[in-house]
Order: structure tokens, then sequence, then C-alpha cells
């Protein structure tokens, strides 16, 4: 389990009996990438006890409607679902991987975009006269697409040589901020901050990927819940504690319930995130789940479940999730949940952690 996450998943994945099922597995129907794991343990945990009542007859799907050659076994779920812990792992890695390049990124822009300021600023006082100071660059805004900041950057690297070999052929030491900052620190910033863009890029691509590949796999073991539902009627007769904790696919039917609130932001004193919920008005919400998403827009299809709290507890909530680094900025949106699986989320909060 990945720093910041809750003990929900891993208390998931706890065989459970029959009776117990039918209360669980209600909780958590497919409405998403989020939901697409616990379903899937619950169906596999369902299977488990639907064969034990059999005496340990194996149940068999027909191959030709979930995608096998042959009739599938449980084996064959179970195989697919440790696929998907593997895929939504590597999502949730490379979306906190982009969360960090994007700080990083955020880091050099504000140490560059600072330094040209007092390059400019240093030439104007001491050498205003000159042709370097008559030709220096705008210091371009700082949120700039990368070519509009990285062009005056390079640009500025450049000039501030030409100043320095200027001096030196006065007789005069070479160029230096107030920190101080020389040339050779300015330079070495532009080709860091260039790799860090190139990584983001890399990132953000293979972002794409996972989640194709994450996806997919998603869609092979749809058809295998939905199989299953429709062969254990066949097998066990109305009423029984097998057929009656069937688990759901889909939310039962139910009304959506009112949004809950969330607000809150990033607390210096504590070097973490921190939140005030308010709770749903709707009185069939049975929980509340804080989920995150490692940057400024939030996407559900990367999101990942932070901490869930049952109706009626205080909604104080804090988390570093996607914040672990100066200039990252993460968003969070609170979920109120119904026993029929239908829920609502609030509205996104932004956190940014100060440089």
């Amino acid at each position: 389990m990945k720093p910041g996450r809750d003990s929900w998943f891993p208390g998931f994945l706890l065989k459970i009996n029959c009776s117990q099922t039918l209360q669980t597995s209600s909780l958590m129907p497919i409405q998403g990438p989020t939901s697409y794991f616990p379903t899937t343990q619950a169906f596999l945990n369902h299977w488990a006890d639907a064969e034990a009542a059999q005496g340990g007859t194996p149940i068999l799907l027909d191959g030709q409607q979930v995608g096998t050659n042959v009739d599938a076994p449980v084996a064959d779920l179970q195989g697919l679902f440790d696929d998907l812990g593997e895929a939504r792992d590597t999502v949730e890695s490379t979306a906190l991987d982009i969360g960090l390049a994007r700080a990083a990124v955020a880091q050099h822009r504000d140490w560059l975009h600072t330094q040209m300021g007092l390059f400019n600023d240093k030439m104007r006082s001491d050498h205003g006269r000159s042709i370097y100071a008559k030709n220096l660059e705008l210091v371009p805004p700082a949120n700039s697409g990368r070519e509009a900041f990285m062009k005056p950057m390079r640009a500025t690297s450049r000039l501030w040589q030409k100043v320095n070999d200027w001096l030196a052929g006065l007789g005069k030491p070479a160029l230096t901020t107030l920190t101080p900052v020389t040339r050779a620190d300015f330079e070495n910033r532009v080709t860091v901050l260039r790799a860090a863009l190139d990584m983001l890029e890399e990132r953000e691509q293979q972002i794409t990927l996972d989640l194709a590949a994450r996806n997919a796999i998603q869609d092979k073991i749809y058809p295998f819940l939905k199989v299953y539902r429709l062969k254990i009627p066949t097998l066990f007769a109305e009423g029984s504690a097998i057929l009656e904790s069937l688990p759901d696919l889909t939310p039962a039917p139910g009304s959506t319930p009112s949004a809950p609130g969330l607000a809150g932001g990033w607390s210096v004193a504590h070097t973490r995130a921190e939140f005030t919920g308010t709770a749903s008005a709707t009185a069939e919400v049975t929980q509340h789940q804080l989920r995150g998403c490692a940057q400024e827009n939030y996407d559900e299809a990367i999101e990942a479940v932070l901490s869930t709290v049952p109706v009626g507890q205080p909604l104080t909530l804090d988390s570093t999730y996607g914040l672990t680094e100066a200039g990252a900025i993460a968003s969070f949106r609170l979920y109120a949940m119904t026993a029929t699986g239908n829920e609502k989320g609030s509205a996104p909060v932004v956190v940014s952690r100060p440089l």
C-alpha cells in the first residue's frame, strides 16, 4: 500500500462469509475505475463461497461469453484481478511521478524567473549605458509555455557570458547576482529545467499508456462479473444465502445523495493539507470518502481513495497525497456514498504547497 493511503482497500481484501458479503459488496458496485478493484474482490469472495456451498464443485463460466477459449474457472478472474491490482498501482505511481515532475519544474522555473529579474536589475543599475543593458530580454510570465519561457532564459545565459567576457576585458570581475549566483549557476539551472520538462512530457505520455492498459483489463473483467451474476441463479434456489448475497454489478435503484462539502488548504505548521468536510444531507448515506488526484484538474480516471469515514464520524481530514514536494499541486473531493452504491462528490478543492 502506498504512503498516505488508508486501510480501506486492504480491509476489503479479507475473506468474508455469505452474510458479510451481502452487506459489504453492496457498497461498491462499479461506477468507475475506483470501484473496479473492490467490486471484483467481492465477486471472487462470493465465487469461493458458492463453490464451497456446492461441496467444492467448480463453477465455470461459458468461455464464449467471457472471452476465453474454454469455460472459465475462478482462477481466470483471479488472474485478471491480480493484473488489475498491478495496473492500478502503476497508474497511481505514474500520476504521482507526474505530480513530482511538475513540482520540480515549478521550483526550477521560480528560481530562474527570480534570477533573470535580478540579472536584468543588476545590468540596468551597474551597466545601464552599455549595449548589453539595452538588449536585455524581457522576463517572461512564470506560467509561460515551455518555449516562451525557455527562449529568454537561454538568451539571458548567452548574454550573461558576453557581459562576463566584456567585463574581463575591462579588468573587472564577472557579474553575479545577490545570492550570489554566477552565470554557470544560471546555465546549469536552464539545463536542469530542460531535463525536468522532458521528464514531465515523458511521464504524461506514459500515463496515457498506463490508463489504456488498466482499462483494457477492466474491460476483460466486466464480462466475468456479468455472466457470473447470470450463472448463480441457475445453480441456487431463490432465497438461498448464496443468491441473496450475490454482489451488485451496478448501483441498485436509489436516488443519488446530495453532495457533501469540502473546504481546506495547505497547513504550513503541520506540513500537510487539512480539510473540514460537511456531511451530505441525505439520510441514506452510510459513509464519506476522501479521494485525491496529484494534479490541479481533478480527474476521476486517476483518483485515489485516501480515507473512508463512517457516517456520523467527524469529517476532519488531512493528507499529503501528491504534496510531498514544494511547488506540488493536488486536488481533492469528498464523496457521499449510500448502501445501494450511489455516490456524489463535492466540488474539488485544489491545494498548492508553497515553493
